[in-house]
């Protein structure tokens, strides 16, 4: 599945994270959006579950936008491995009611 704004979250997660954009052999290709679990520390990853997130809920694309929901993806469980549907549903309380 491709994104329209997948250049402009990538150019955002380049700015301002400090994720791996390194693959090793088993993440080829780099869009897995059936995955069951999320790699964190992975940008492809985050970023694969933000554009999931703001298509799946119609969010605007704003640098604020990506601020929220990228801080609301690591802090979700820190240190524990955590699946990418309760990810995903975790981050749906960041939505404005």
């Amino acid at each position: 599945m491709s994104y329209v704004y997948e250049s402009q979250v990538t150019k955002w997660l380049n700015d301002n994270t400090n994720l791996s954009w390194t693959r090793t052999g088993t993440d080829t290709p780099a869009i897995k959006l059936d995955r069951l679990y999320t790699n964190r520390s992975e940008a492809y990853e985050v970023r694969d579950v933000m554009l999931r997130f703001f298509k799946d809920n119609n969010v605007t694309h704003n640098d604020a936008s990506y601020k929220i929901i990228f801080d609301g993806i690591i802090a979700y469980k820190k240190g524990e491995r955590v699946k990418t549907d309760d990810l995903l549903e975790h981050l749906k309380i960041f939505l404005k009611k």
